[in-house]
């Protein structure tokens, strides 16, 4: 398995609940194919740099998980087709990530 890192841009006009709904979404479809959930972060609204999709602002959420690389496409497909994701990228992450099971141990 390899570690990623997956950043997302969303319609900054959702609901808390539908952003929610939306991350959970995509951490069952990583699930869904063989993939482990590490670190989930949810920066807020922030001003973008430039304007994407006639939006000036956008809602960041960063995923750290594991992935076996022949299923990464599947991940991709499913977030290409959701309209309320303005702008993605999945980059390789850092070595070792930290499951939510293991820092709870700590």
């Amino acid at each position: 398995m390899r570690n990623y890192e997956l950043m997302i841009l969303l319609d900054p006009n959702l609901q808390d609940e539908d952003i929610s709904a939306l991350v959970k979404e995509i951490q069952q479809t990583i699930t869904k194919n063989q993939g482990k959930i590490g670190k989930v972060n949810q920066w807020g609204k922030r001003k973008l740099a430039y304007e994407i999709k006639k939006y000036q602002e956008a809602f960041y959420v960063v995923l750290n998980f594991e992935l076996e690389p022949e299923n990464i496409t599947n991940i991709e497909k499913s977030i290409k087709f959701e309209e309320k994701i303005i702008r993605y990228i999945i980059i390789l992450g850092e070595e070792k990530i930290v499951h939510a099971k293991e820092a709870k141990k700590n």
